[in-house]
């Protein structure tokens, strides 16, 4: 279910124009949020960030487009809010603070309007003067120019000697952290080096290792940013022209020695790590795996599909990102080529960075230059994350029942003497009863037989003439009742079956002209009970549960049937439930009448004295079946251990409710099942 429950259009778009407000919730605010976004209105997207943190935002009318961003963790009210601002600032605008509200701009404009103090987040556009006491502030802007964002600014004050930044806070924060490194100790030469090949810190310990640290040998003072990759000195000119001959004589092509890294995963899976790492590096990236490489070409590419008809356009929900089974939307991911033999675990190179999973361990191996590991690390950080579990409770219900009833009337004669022949003829056949048995009952010496279906009376009037009296019901009525219940990770399927695997017949034929006993082919089913379901956690702790669910058994045997017969009720739909909640699904699968009359001819139309002459039945054949449904949310390990101490209880309740009949679970044997589950192992 999509969190961005839209208004119409045309009064988004009426309120982006005329730059209103868009009013924060200031309470009841989710805890963790997932974001899911595809193709989301901006305008719908800043209307959900308002309530979510509870920030007033007003849309610039230059404020336009749609977004598209995944988060694979769930994300504090905080983390929602820089989120945010990297989206803003991905697509050319800014959010700047105006009072007790924020101004969504475009980045041109949040230059003149930036802020100046406050809380900011990283990803607020901020402007800071930081004082310089012996660096001038002029070379201080020339050697930090670099570092600006395009849309930001660097001047130079020479009363106070300052420089001047606007510039994203975080941004702003790291100048600043340069400049205040820089500018300690004496004064001198101020000068930036920029490195193509090598890395910026180790560049900087070998200047240091060679000429010495500025602050306590008299050398250069020089400090790594590894973000940009440059390498700031100051000191005296000499000793800076130095330092950069030593900086351009280490960066050659290959100095950037790569280094071998192995990272274990806690709670991801190692391949689906790696796909995703492919899917953000490596378009350009080649598949390490030989048999991959032959098929792809070359190039791993990363499939996405999306089926069935629950697929919508994702919103901001709590848990994870959505995947699916029979019908909701399901992501796969393949790494071009590889055959079924094919079990080597795939990975991809680019120019700097070599990833490859260690299934065996659960861990990715990574071979690269530093910077290439150090910028790869945080994202599978942010991958390896704890997914939540989700706990589905089934109760299965199907009632069955069957009625028939019949009235009939029959004139018989004929004669049943023991010891001689046996003949007759009665008004017509009457269903359900042979002529057999009628006439036996006619012939038969007790004035009143009763026949052995229903109840059915034979009035004798004289040796060979009876009238027999027939009312039968018959009534089946059956109840299935299951109640089972499976455990699942958030967005991964879950199936439970119950039942018996039934070989079925699929052709026979003989061999060597032997017809007699032809071979026959089989293809074995199952057939009880099953249940299917994906659930995927959404905003609000609703859950959106993809369910399939079936019931089947044999029936009875049919006359010409070529094999076993099997009647067949199934569910498949898709439905919100909140946690804790019990929906249903299901109802009526069938109602069936059917009403029969038999008559003898002209006889059976005679007012009154006709009923003697007719047969009448009825059946009735009604199933229902009804699928309850419980999801319950398991975040954390507190939530799982309570869930299976309530189970156990429930288990040794019943056992304890079997009175001196033997335990439901013995370990070891004889032994009842002790207080707490610990006990047990």
């Amino acid at each position: 279910m999509s969190l961005f429950a839209r208004t119409a259009l045309s009064a988004l778009v009426a309120a982006a124009m005329a730059g209103t407000p868009i009013l924060a919730q200031s309470a009841g605010q989710p805890a963790d949020v997932v974001v899911n976004m595809r193709a989301v209105d901006i305008a719908d997207v800043a209307e959900q960030i308002s309530r979510i943190t509870g920030r007033t935002l007003i849309l610039d009318p230059a404020v336009k487009g749609t977004v598209n961003v995944t988060s694979a963790e769930p994300l504090s009210v905080d983390g929602v809010w820089d989120l945010f601002q990297s989206v803003l600032r991905v697509h050319g605008f800014a959010a700047v603070k105006s009072g007790r509200s924020w101004r969504i701009i475009p980045q041109a404009s949040a230059i003149r309007d930036a802020g100046s103090g406050g809380r900011l987040s990283g990803q607020d556009v901020t402007t800071r003067m930081v004082r310089l006491q012996n660096v001038s502030g002029e070379q201080a802007a020339r050697v930090f120019r670099p570092l600006v964002a395009q849309f930001g600014s660097i001047e130079a004050m020479a009363s106070p000697n300052a420089i001047i930044v606007t510039d994203y806070a975080e941004n702003v924060r790291r100048i600043e952290q340069l400049a205040r490194a820089l500018d300690s100790g004496g004064g001198g030469r101020f000068d930036s080096i920029t490195l193509r090949y090598a890395n910026a810190r180790d560049v900087a310990a070998a200047i240091q290792g060679v000429m010495g640290d500025g602050t306590a040998t008299g050398g250069p003072r020089v400090v790594a940013d590894e973000r940009s990759n440059i390498v700031l000195v100051r000191g005296e000119p000499a000793m800076v022209s130095e330092a950069r001959r030593l900086a351009h004589t280490i960066d050659k092509p290959g100095a950037g020695v790569p280094i071998t890294r192995m990272i274990r995963l806690n709670n991801g899976d190692a391949e689906s790590v790696t796909e995703v790492l492919q899917g953000v590096l490596g378009e350009q990236g080649t598949v390490t795996n030989p048999a991959a490489r032959a098929v792809a070409g070359g190039r791993a590419r990363i499939t996405r599909q999306q089926s069935n008809a629950g697929a919508q356009a994702a919103g901001l929900s709590l848990g994870s990102t959505p995947a699916t089974l029979g019908g909701a939307a399901a992501e796969t991911a393949a790494l071009g080529g590889g055959g079924e033999g094919d079990s080597t675990p795939k990975g991809f190179s680019t120019p700097d960075l070599t990833v490859q999973p260690a299934p065996e361990l659960n861990a990715i191996v990574l071979r690269g230059t530093p910077a290439a590991i150090a910028e790869v690390e945080p994202l599978i950080a942010q991958l390896d994350v704890r997914r939540p579990q989700v706990l589905i409770e089934a109760a299965i219900v199907e009632i069955a029942g069957d009625q028939a009833e019949q009235l009939a009337v029959q004139l018989g004669i004929g004669a049943a003497a023991i010891n001689r022949a046996s003949g007759g003829a009665t008004s017509f056949t009457s269903p359900g009863l042979p002529l057999q048995s009628i006439l036996t009952a006619i012939g038969s010496p007790a004035a009143g037989a009763v026949l052995p279906n229903g109840g059915s009376a034979n009035i004798r009037v004289g040796d060979n003439f009876s009238i027999l009296l027939q009312a039968i019901g018959q009534s089946t009525r059956s109840n299935l009742l299951s109640t089972p219940s499976l455990t699942t990770l958030d967005n991964e399927p879950a199936e439970i079956v119950v039942g018996q695997n039934v070989p079925f017949r699929t052709g026979s034929f003989s061999t060597d002209g032997n017809t007699i006993n032809p071979f026959t082919t089989i293809e074995r089913q199952d057939v009880g009970l099953t249940l299917r379901v994906v659930p995927r956690i959404h905003q609000g702790n609703v859950v959106r549960l993809e369910v399939a669910q079936e019931v089947s058994s044999l029936t009875s045997a049919v006359t010409g049937a070529a094999d076993l017969i099997t009647n067949r009720r199934s569910i498949q739909t898709s439905v919100l439930a909140d946690d804790g909640q019990t929906i249903v699904l299901g109802g009526l699968i069938s109602d069936d009448r059917t009403q029969t009359r038999s008559q003898v001819p002209i006889l059976g139309d005679i007012p009154i004295a006709g009923e003697l002459f007719k047969s009448r039945r009825e059946s009735h054949v009604k199933r229902t079946l009804f699928v309850f449904l419980k999801p319950t949310i398991l975040r954390d390990r507190e939530a799982a251990n309570s869930v299976t101490q309530a189970k156990y209880a429930r288990t040794r309740y019943d056992e304890a409710m079997l009175g001196k009949g033997p335990p439901l679970l013995l370990e070891p044997p004889g032994r009842r099942l002790p207080v707490e589950i610990s006990g047990v192992y």
